[in-house]
Protein backbone atom coordinates (compact mmCIF):
# COMPACT_ATOMS: atom_id res chain seq x y z
CA UNK A 1 0.00 0.00 0.00
CA UNK A 2 1.06 3.78 -1.20
CA UNK A 3 2.22 6.41 2.31
CA UNK A 4 -1.07 8.88 1.58
CA UNK A 5 0.30 10.86 4.58
CA UNK A 6 1.14 14.51 3.65
CA UNK A 7 1.39 17.89 5.88
CA UNK A 8 -0.83 21.28 5.39
CA UNK A 9 0.46 24.30 7.22
CA UNK A 10 2.31 22.25 9.46
CA UNK A 11 -0.12 19.76 10.66
CA UNK A 12 0.19 15.87 9.71
CA UNK A 13 -3.00 14.99 7.55
CA UNK A 14 -3.69 10.82 6.64
CA UNK A 15 -4.21 11.80 3.11
CA UNK A 16 -4.40 14.96 1.08
CA UNK A 17 -8.62 15.08 1.13
CA UNK A 18 -9.34 17.96 2.85
CA UNK A 19 -12.92 19.23 3.04
CA UNK A 20 -13.68 22.82 2.10
CA UNK A 21 -15.71 24.97 3.54
CA UNK A 22 -19.08 24.76 2.57
CA UNK A 23 -22.75 23.88 4.05
CA UNK A 24 -21.26 20.64 4.70
CA UNK A 25 -19.23 21.37 7.48
CA UNK A 26 -21.72 23.84 9.27
CA UNK A 27 -22.83 21.96 12.06
CA UNK A 28 -20.92 18.90 14.44
CA UNK A 29 -22.86 16.42 12.69
CA UNK A 30 -21.48 17.33 9.43
CA UNK A 31 -17.89 17.85 10.55
CA UNK A 32 -18.40 14.18 12.01
CA UNK A 33 -19.79 12.48 9.39
CA UNK A 34 -16.35 13.94 7.31
CA UNK A 35 -14.21 12.84 10.29
CA UNK A 36 -15.92 9.44 10.00
CA UNK A 37 -15.65 9.61 6.02
CA UNK A 38 -11.80 9.76 6.47
CA UNK A 39 -11.03 13.38 5.46
CA UNK A 40 -7.94 14.16 5.49
CA UNK A 41 -8.83 17.71 7.58
CA UNK A 42 -11.76 19.67 7.76
CA UNK A 43 -12.58 23.31 7.01
CA UNK A 44 -15.50 24.86 8.90
CA UNK A 45 -18.15 26.81 6.85
CA UNK A 46 -16.59 30.37 6.78
CA UNK A 47 -18.07 33.20 9.12
CA UNK A 48 -19.08 35.71 6.87
CA UNK A 49 -17.41 39.62 8.10
CA UNK A 50 -21.26 40.96 7.75
CA UNK A 51 -22.24 38.40 10.67
CA UNK A 52 -20.25 40.34 12.87
CA UNK A 53 -20.16 43.80 11.60
CA UNK A 54 -24.70 44.35 11.92
CA UNK A 55 -27.32 43.21 12.49
CA UNK A 56 -28.71 40.37 10.09
CA UNK A 57 -32.22 42.21 9.97
CA UNK A 58 -29.81 44.95 8.22
CA UNK A 59 -27.64 43.21 5.99
CA UNK A 60 -28.53 43.59 2.35
CA UNK A 61 -27.26 41.13 -0.67
CA UNK A 62 -24.08 42.71 -2.18
CA UNK A 63 -22.38 41.21 -4.88
CA UNK A 64 -19.78 40.20 -3.05
CA UNK A 65 -21.73 37.40 -0.80
CA UNK A 66 -23.59 36.18 -4.17
CA UNK A 67 -19.83 35.61 -5.58
CA UNK A 68 -18.72 32.99 -2.62
CA UNK A 69 -19.17 29.61 -2.66
CA UNK A 70 -20.47 28.79 0.97
CA UNK A 71 -22.47 32.29 0.51
CA UNK A 72 -25.84 30.14 -0.56
CA UNK A 73 -25.77 28.48 2.69
CA UNK A 74 -25.01 31.50 4.76
CA UNK A 75 -27.58 33.59 3.24
CA UNK A 76 -30.30 30.83 3.93
CA UNK A 77 -29.62 30.39 7.30
CA UNK A 78 -28.08 34.25 8.79
CA UNK A 79 -31.62 34.73 9.63
CA UNK A 80 -32.18 31.90 12.22
CA UNK A 81 -27.86 31.62 13.44
CA UNK A 82 -26.26 33.74 14.87
CA UNK A 83 -22.55 34.78 14.34
CA UNK A 84 -19.38 34.57 16.31
CA UNK A 85 -20.67 33.09 19.23
CA UNK A 86 -22.00 29.99 17.57
CA UNK A 87 -19.08 29.77 15.12
CA UNK A 88 -16.71 29.64 18.64
CA UNK A 89 -19.07 26.62 20.02
CA UNK A 90 -19.08 24.81 16.44
CA UNK A 91 -15.19 25.06 16.85
CA UNK A 92 -14.97 23.83 19.90
CA UNK A 93 -17.24 21.00 19.53
CA UNK A 94 -15.66 19.87 16.09
CA UNK A 95 -12.69 19.51 17.94
CA UNK A 96 -13.94 17.31 20.79
CA UNK A 97 -15.25 14.69 18.04
CA UNK A 98 -12.14 15.22 15.35
CA UNK A 99 -9.67 13.42 17.17
CA UNK A 100 -6.26 13.59 15.25
CA UNK A 101 -7.95 15.17 12.12
CA UNK A 102 -7.49 18.55 11.94
CA UNK A 103 -9.83 21.11 12.29
CA UNK A 104 -9.66 24.34 10.30
CA UNK A 105 -11.60 27.32 11.63
CA UNK A 106 -12.79 30.17 7.69
CA UNK A 107 -13.25 33.67 7.87
CA UNK A 108 -14.71 35.13 4.70
CA UNK A 109 -13.46 38.66 4.35
CA UNK A 110 -13.46 42.26 2.97
CA UNK A 111 -11.97 44.53 5.19
CA UNK A 112 -9.84 42.77 8.29
CA UNK A 113 -10.26 45.25 10.78
CA UNK A 114 -12.17 42.86 12.98
CA UNK A 115 -10.78 39.74 12.14
CA UNK A 116 -7.64 41.07 13.99
CA UNK A 117 -9.42 40.21 17.20
CA UNK A 118 -11.06 37.66 16.35
CA UNK A 119 -8.79 35.56 15.25
CA UNK A 120 -7.16 35.03 18.71
CA UNK A 121 -10.49 33.77 19.80
CA UNK A 122 -10.37 31.31 17.28
CA UNK A 123 -6.96 30.33 18.40
CA UNK A 124 -8.39 30.04 22.00
CA UNK A 125 -11.45 27.75 20.83
CA UNK A 126 -9.17 25.07 19.92
CA UNK A 127 -8.91 25.48 15.75
CA UNK A 128 -5.80 23.80 13.99
CA UNK A 129 -5.59 26.44 11.51
CA UNK A 130 -7.20 29.28 9.49
CA UNK A 131 -7.74 29.98 6.56
CA UNK A 132 -8.80 33.35 5.00
CA UNK A 133 -11.39 33.39 2.16
CA UNK A 134 -10.60 36.81 0.88
CA UNK A 135 -12.48 38.29 -2.43
CA UNK A 136 -12.76 41.70 -3.23
CA UNK A 137 -15.06 42.94 -5.87
CA UNK A 138 -13.76 45.95 -7.39
CA UNK A 139 -16.72 48.84 -6.89
CA UNK A 140 -14.77 51.30 -9.24
CA UNK A 141 -12.57 51.63 -12.73
CA UNK A 142 -10.69 54.11 -10.13
CA UNK A 143 -9.59 51.19 -8.08
CA UNK A 144 -6.55 49.91 -9.36
CA UNK A 145 -5.20 46.44 -8.88
CA UNK A 146 -2.59 47.20 -6.97
CA UNK A 147 -5.12 48.68 -4.05
CA UNK A 148 -7.12 45.79 -3.86
CA UNK A 149 -3.91 43.01 -3.86
CA UNK A 150 -2.66 45.51 -1.26
CA UNK A 151 -6.35 45.50 1.13
CA UNK A 152 -5.40 41.57 0.80
CA UNK A 153 -1.74 41.66 1.95
CA UNK A 154 -3.27 43.96 4.97
CA UNK A 155 -5.26 41.56 5.92
CA UNK A 156 -3.09 38.53 6.38
CA UNK A 157 -0.58 41.13 7.87
CA UNK A 158 -2.83 42.15 10.36
CA UNK A 159 -4.18 38.53 11.32
CA UNK A 160 -1.22 37.09 11.08
CA UNK A 161 0.90 39.24 13.65
CA UNK A 162 -2.00 38.04 16.82
CA UNK A 163 -2.66 34.87 16.37
CA UNK A 164 0.04 31.74 16.49
CA UNK A 165 -2.51 29.54 14.04
CA UNK A 166 -0.55 28.72 10.85
CA UNK A 167 -2.95 30.66 8.00
CA UNK A 168 -3.81 30.24 4.55
CA UNK A 169 -5.62 32.62 2.16
CA UNK A 170 -7.70 31.06 -0.24
CA UNK A 171 -7.90 33.48 -3.35
CA UNK A 172 -9.98 33.49 -7.16
CA UNK A 173 -7.63 33.40 -9.97
CA UNK A 174 -8.92 37.03 -11.38
CA UNK A 175 -5.14 38.69 -10.93
CA UNK A 176 -2.40 39.92 -12.76
CA UNK A 177 0.34 38.34 -11.48
CA UNK A 178 -1.16 35.46 -9.17
CA UNK A 179 2.64 34.36 -8.39
CA UNK A 180 3.32 37.95 -7.08
CA UNK A 181 0.38 38.23 -5.07
CA UNK A 182 1.08 34.58 -3.57
CA UNK A 183 5.11 35.63 -3.25
CA UNK A 184 3.34 38.67 -1.26
CA UNK A 185 1.06 36.79 0.83
CA UNK A 186 3.74 34.69 1.82
CA UNK A 187 5.46 37.41 2.83
CA UNK A 188 2.90 38.98 4.89
CA UNK A 189 2.82 35.64 6.84
CA UNK A 190 0.56 33.18 4.86
CA UNK A 191 1.73 29.78 5.55
CA UNK A 192 -0.31 28.14 2.14
CA UNK A 193 -2.41 29.00 -0.88
CA UNK A 194 -5.47 27.54 -1.78
CA UNK A 195 -5.83 27.96 -5.89
CA UNK A 196 -8.30 28.68 -6.40
CA UNK A 197 -11.61 29.64 -4.79
CA UNK A 198 -14.41 28.75 -7.40
CA UNK A 199 -16.96 32.12 -7.29
CA UNK A 200 -20.93 31.56 -7.94
CA UNK A 201 -21.27 32.00 -11.73
CA UNK A 202 -23.12 35.02 -12.85
CA UNK A 203 -26.23 34.62 -15.36
CA UNK A 204 -29.14 36.63 -16.52
CA UNK A 205 -32.92 35.63 -16.79
CA UNK A 206 -34.26 37.56 -20.16
CA UNK A 207 -37.78 36.55 -19.55
CA UNK A 208 -38.08 37.90 -16.21
CA UNK A 209 -35.62 40.66 -16.85
CA UNK A 210 -33.52 39.48 -13.33
CA UNK A 211 -30.51 38.19 -12.34
CA UNK A 212 -29.62 34.21 -11.30
CA UNK A 213 -27.14 32.09 -10.37
CA UNK A 214 -25.05 29.79 -13.34
CA UNK A 215 -24.05 26.38 -12.06
CA UNK A 216 -23.54 26.25 -8.59
CA UNK A 217 -21.27 23.37 -8.54
CA UNK A 218 -18.23 22.59 -10.23
CA UNK A 219 -17.33 20.22 -12.40
CA UNK A 220 -14.90 17.91 -13.41
CA UNK A 221 -13.25 20.11 -16.53
CA UNK A 222 -12.71 23.07 -14.06
CA UNK A 223 -9.08 22.10 -12.33
CA UNK A 224 -7.01 23.25 -15.44
CA UNK A 225 -5.97 26.83 -14.42
CA UNK A 226 -5.63 25.65 -10.86
CA UNK A 227 -3.25 22.91 -11.80
CA UNK A 228 -1.30 24.93 -14.23
CA UNK A 229 -0.34 27.96 -11.58
CA UNK A 230 0.09 25.19 -8.99
CA UNK A 231 2.96 23.79 -11.30
CA UNK A 232 4.28 27.27 -12.07
CA UNK A 233 4.48 28.40 -8.80
CA UNK A 234 6.06 25.23 -6.67
CA UNK A 235 9.24 26.05 -5.59
CA UNK A 236 8.68 29.54 -6.83
CA UNK A 237 6.76 30.84 -3.62
CA UNK A 238 7.81 29.93 0.18
CA UNK A 239 4.08 29.06 0.99
CA UNK A 240 2.48 25.90 0.39
CA UNK A 241 -0.20 25.28 -2.47
CA UNK A 242 -3.16 23.64 -2.41
CA UNK A 243 -5.46 22.45 -5.25
CA UNK A 244 -9.31 23.66 -5.55
CA UNK A 245 -12.08 23.65 -8.01
CA UNK A 246 -12.68 20.93 -10.14
CA UNK A 247 -11.11 18.03 -8.15
CA UNK A 248 -13.48 14.78 -8.57
CA UNK A 249 -11.17 11.92 -9.06
CA UNK A 250 -8.14 10.76 -8.02
CA UNK A 251 -6.61 10.85 -10.97
CA UNK A 252 -7.09 14.43 -10.77
CA UNK A 253 -5.91 14.89 -6.82
CA UNK A 254 -2.64 13.06 -7.89
CA UNK A 255 -2.31 15.64 -11.02
CA UNK A 256 -2.12 18.11 -8.45
CA UNK A 257 0.21 16.44 -6.22
CA UNK A 258 2.69 15.87 -9.24
CA UNK A 259 1.83 19.53 -9.69
CA UNK A 260 3.55 20.47 -6.29
CA UNK A 261 0.17 20.54 -4.34
CA UNK A 262 0.28 19.37 -0.43
CA UNK A 263 -3.42 18.97 -0.36
CA UNK A 264 -6.87 19.21 -2.63
CA UNK A 265 -9.75 20.77 -1.18
CA UNK A 266 -13.00 18.78 -2.37
CA UNK A 267 -16.55 20.56 -1.94
CA UNK A 268 -18.74 19.56 -5.30
CA UNK A 269 -17.97 16.10 -5.49
CA UNK A 270 -19.12 15.39 -2.01
CA UNK A 271 -22.52 17.56 -2.75
CA UNK A 272 -22.74 15.18 -5.80
CA UNK A 273 -21.95 11.63 -4.29
CA UNK A 274 -22.16 12.10 -0.73
CA UNK A 275 -19.39 10.94 1.73
CA UNK A 276 -18.98 7.79 0.25
CA UNK A 277 -16.68 9.70 -1.76
CA UNK A 278 -13.71 10.13 0.52
CA UNK A 279 -13.11 6.71 1.02
CA UNK A 280 -13.34 5.75 -2.38
CA UNK A 281 -10.73 8.89 -3.45
CA UNK A 282 -8.51 7.25 -0.70
CA UNK A 283 -8.60 3.74 -1.99
CA UNK A 284 -8.59 4.96 -5.81
CA UNK A 285 -5.38 7.00 -4.74
CA UNK A 286 -3.70 4.12 -3.34
CA UNK A 287 -4.44 2.07 -6.19
CA UNK A 288 -3.30 4.48 -8.99
CA UNK A 289 0.24 5.44 -6.58
CA UNK A 290 1.08 1.29 -6.81
CA UNK A 291 0.11 0.71 -10.65
CA UNK A 292 2.58 4.04 -11.23
CA UNK A 293 5.37 2.75 -8.45
CA UNK A 294 5.27 5.74 -6.49
CA UNK A 295 5.52 4.55 -2.55
CA UNK A 296 4.37 7.71 -1.00
CA UNK A 297 2.64 10.75 -2.03
CA UNK A 298 5.22 12.95 -0.88
CA UNK A 299 7.87 11.41 -3.02
CA UNK A 300 5.13 12.10 -5.90
CA UNK A 301 5.42 16.00 -4.93
CA UNK A 302 6.23 18.58 -7.37
CA UNK A 303 7.55 15.95 -9.92
CA UNK A 304 5.55 17.33 -12.84
CA UNK A 305 6.20 20.69 -12.12
CA UNK A 306 7.92 23.88 -13.74
CA UNK A 307 10.73 23.29 -11.27
CA UNK A 308 11.64 19.93 -12.11
CA UNK A 309 10.96 20.10 -15.84
CA UNK A 310 14.09 20.88 -18.44
CA UNK A 311 11.02 22.61 -20.78
CA UNK A 312 9.95 25.01 -18.59
CA UNK A 313 8.67 27.50 -21.27
CA UNK A 314 6.30 24.53 -22.23
CA UNK A 315 4.21 25.41 -18.76
CA UNK A 316 3.71 29.33 -20.31
CA UNK A 317 3.13 30.61 -23.37
CA UNK A 318 4.45 28.04 -25.80
CA UNK A 319 2.12 25.72 -24.74
CA UNK A 320 -0.66 28.16 -25.97
CA UNK A 321 0.88 28.71 -29.20
CA UNK A 322 1.84 24.79 -29.56
CA UNK A 323 -1.92 24.49 -28.84
CA UNK A 324 -3.33 26.76 -31.82
CA UNK A 325 -0.76 25.88 -34.43
CA UNK A 326 0.88 22.47 -33.87
CA UNK A 327 4.06 23.29 -33.27
CA UNK A 328 5.89 20.24 -32.00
Amino acid sequence: MADLTTTYLGLKLQNPFIVSASGLTASVDGVKKAVQAGAGAVVLKSLFEEQLRADVKNISIAPEEGAHPEAEFFLEQMGIHGGAGEYLSLIRDSKALAGKTPIIASVNCVEGDLWVDFAEQIESAGADALELNIAIFPPSSKISSKELEDRLIAIVRNVSVRTKLPIAVKIGPYYTNPAALVDRLAGAGAKGAILFNRFYRFDLDLDARSLKAGPARSGEAEYHESLRWIANLYGAVSCELIGGTGIHSAETALKFIAAGAHAVQVCSLLYKSGWTAIPTLVSEMDKRLDRLGIPSVCSFRGALSRLTSSQGENYERLQYIRALTGIA
